[in-house]
This record gives structure tokens, sequence and C-alpha cells, in this order.
């Protein structure tokens, strides 16, 4: 009898301090990445896949990494109200990851953002970007907050300019930036993003070409999103706009072939491979996972726009 109550009670305790953990750990958030736009270049040649964009939702915080052309309409199809936006970092300053930028704050604005600050991060000019745009809205906003009582959505987004290391901790998520080579900007100009929550990394390249310190930073991701471009149907592309050979011999030089792609998800031996900023945007997704597949056999997805990937 007395072996069957000491027994018992052990197992009560048991069970209780199991209690404890349990409420004293944060319930798991869950962590989505959705693909607004997935094609490369500046160029709008069809409405099959939009310039760069991606967000990132972890419970209900939204990173968004990246602002191209369509970004705001992209995120509203998607059922992300732009006035929950927490945080925007942009890889670097060439157009097409940026044009949506300054709509994109005025949107969220116009749409109700009040009760938080939008907290921007990017290289070198991003702060100058940011103030430029407000002057470009300063009559409207002006008039609408003067008639329709909106607060001053210059003090509701901080735009802060980054360098190479963690640029955000808190209790859910670290992000870290590394400089990437991404001619022709300068060093410092260009950068991929790590994000590492809940015992999971997931990274984003940002535009690079060939650069194998990624793969360290990028050891033993989730998920890595990784640009990548097709050199043979290039030219192809480049003839179609002008400027053929100039413009092709930059593309090809200034990304990350898909084959290289490939050695640099092995390398960083990521869990799976997600291909974004896709260049020429045309490609068939085939010819993508192929390529890829001759030095990386781990799974891959070729990323399309309003495309939802959980990370499990």
């Amino acid at each position: 009898m007395m072996k069957n109550s000491v027994a018992m009670l052990a197992v009560c305790m048991l069970a209780q301090s199991h209690l404890a953990i349990a409420a004293g750990a944060p319930a798991p958030q869950e962590i989505n990445i959705v693909l607004l736009g997935t094609k490369g270049g500046p160029s709008l040649l069809n409405t099959s896949r939009l310039p760069q964009a991606t967000a990132l939702t972890i419970g209900d915080k939204i990173w968004l990494i990246d602002a191209g052309y369509g970004a705001s309409l992209q995120l509203v199809k998607n059922g992300i109200p732009l006035r929950n936006i927490n945080t925007i970092l942009l890889t670097h300053l060439h157009s097409d990851h940026i044009l949506d930028y300054p709509s994109l704050l005025m949107n969220a604005w116009a749409s109700g953002l009040k009760d938080h600050t939008i907290q921007v991060y990017g290289p070198p000019g991003t702060q100058a970007m940011t103030k430029a745009s407000w002057k470009v809205f300063d009559r409207d906003i002006t008039l609408r907050m003067e008639e329709e009582g909106k607060p001053d959505p210059r003090n509701l987004v901080k735009a802060t300019d980054i360098g190479q290391g963690v640029i955000y901790k808190d209790e859910l998520v670290t992000i870290s930036a590394l400089k990437v080579p991404h001619s022709p900007f300068p060093d410092g100009e260009a950068f991929a993003y790590r994000f590492d929550t809940q015992g999971k990394r997931i990274v984003f390249s940002g535009d690079t070409s060939w650069f194998p310190p990624l793969a360290t930073f990028a050891q033993g991701a989730d998920i890595l999103v990784h640009e990548a471009v097709h050199v043979p149907s290039v030219a192809k592309l480049a003839n179609s706009i002008g400027n053929g050979k100039t413009l092709a011999e930059a593309i090809a030089s200034h990304h990350t072939t898909i084959e290289d792609v490939g050695k640099i998800a092995r390398e960083a031996h990521v869990k799976k491979l997600v291909l974004s900023h896709l260049v020429p945007a045309t490609v068939a997704d085939e010819v993508w996972q192929q390529e890829v597949m001759k030095n990386y056999p781990g799974p891959v997805i070729v990323g399309h726009d309003n495309m939802t990937i959980s990370v499990p």
C-alpha cells in the first residue's frame, strides 16, 4: 500500500512539473513564407510573375523582404493587411526590389496604420529614400492629416541603414545580415538575410553572384530562398528588351547561375531550397529543377507568385 502511494505521488509530481514547464514555455508560432513576386529584373513582359517581394509570417508578426512593383496588391490578395506589417527588409536598392516601397508605406497608412511603427532595414540609402518618399506625398499627407485627422505617417515608419551582422533581436526572432556581391553596387550595399526563430532557420539570398560565404551563413537552414539565372535563356530575354549583348553579360555576371545555386544549397546542407527571383521568368519549372538538382539532391520548390510555403 505504501509503495503504491509513493508511486502515485511520484507520478503526480512528474505530471505537475511537465505542466509547469509547458505553462512557462511560449507556444510555438506558425511560420509561413508567402512568395508575392518571383521574377527578377524590372521589366514587365507578362502578368504571370511580378517583381521581387516575399512575406515571412511568424504567428501574427509580418516581415516583408523587398517591395517590388505590385507588392501592395499581392499582400492584400494573400490576406495580409498592409497596416499590420511590422518590418520591411530591403536587400538592395534596385528598382525591381523597391518600386512599390513608397506606395506600400502610403497604402499602409491609408488603410489604418496608427498603433505601431513599421521598422525598415536596408543598405545605405534606405533612410534617404524613405525621406524622399515622404516629400513626394507631402501635399497628400498634409491634406489628409488636416481633413481626416490621420496621424503623421512620418512618425510611424523608422528607417535604418544597416551593416553586416545581427540587425534585430527579440524573444521571438534574431535577424542577421550578410554582405553579398551584387555588382555594380559597392561592397556593403546588398545583403542576404537570415531569420533564426523557434529552432528554425530561414535564409533569403537577395540578389548575389556566386558567393561561397553564403553557404556558411545559411548552414543547416530549414529553408533557403535563393535567386537564380538560367544563362542560356538570358540572351533571348535581353534581345527582346534591347541592348542585348551588354544586358545579357550584366545579368549573367551579377546573379547566381542555377547550377551554382545547387552548389550553395548542397554546401549549406539546407533542408529545402526555394527558387525565386527567376531570370528569365519564362523558363519552365522542369528546367530549373533539372539544372539545380545536378548539384543539390534535396527537395526543391520552384517559386510562383502567391505561393505559401509552411516551415515545419
